[in-house]
């Protein structure tokens, strides 16, 4: 596979936790992105921060990078293809997927290194 393309999106996100006997709240409609994951033991979600009530438990400062490509589902090591050159360079990520492509979580202030460890292992960011 060619190198992949990362394009920063706007915005700051949040991690959240809810139990699982817990509803979606309304609130994480209001994001423009926003992924939900519900399991035997937690609700979990991401989305825009400004969107997240206080009273929330929430772990924040989060930024977001697409990566713009349809990736096939047959396709193996897309993750280890960045995620080394990211830990290479002491950033934490989370990584969703989507049926089509992957998005990237990078902690705010280790965004700058993120970039920095992915243009120097070939990728591109788009800003």
């Amino acid at each position: 596979m060619n190198r992949l393309t990362f394009q920063l999106q706007s915005g700051e996100y949040s991690l959240c936790r809810l139990t699982p006997e817990q509803i979606i709240p309304d609130w994480v409609y209001g994001s423009a992105f926003f992924s939900i994951t519900k399991t035997l033991d937690e609700l979990s979600m991401v989305c825009e921060s400004q969107f997240v009530p206080g009273e929330a438990k929430q772990n924040g400062q989060w930024r977001l990078l697409k990566i713009l490509a349809v990736l096939d589902l047959s396709l193996t090591g897309i993750t280890a293809q960045f995620s080394t050159a990211l830990a290479n360079a002491a950033v934490n990520i989370c990584v969703i997927a989507t049926f089509d492509t992957d998005y990237v979580l990078v902690k705010e202030e280790k965004l700058s290194a993120a970039i920095e460890a992915l243009e120097n292992a070939g990728f591109t960011v788009q800003l």
